[in-house]
């Protein structure tokens, strides 16, 4: 019963710093303002293109 006694200040500490970590996290999301980035359908016919290169440069191999 010693050794409890004697570690239950270390666990009582490491209690605390969690409440006051868990704390902050929720202050800083709560306080977090997120935006939503805008639609960029450029980037996604590129993606397209590059695909379709892709197969077809796969496909002149593969015949």
């Amino acid at each position: 019963m010693h050794a409890q006694n004697e570690l239950s200040p270390y666990f009582a500490e490491i209690d605390r710093r969690a409440d006051r970590a868990l704390k902050g996290i929720r202050e800083v999301r709560r306080s977090a303002k997120f935006k939503t980035l805008p639609a960029q359908p450029r980037s996604a016919a590129l993606a397209t293109g590059l695909l379709v290169v892709l197969a077809l440069f796969a496909g002149m191999f593969l015949d």
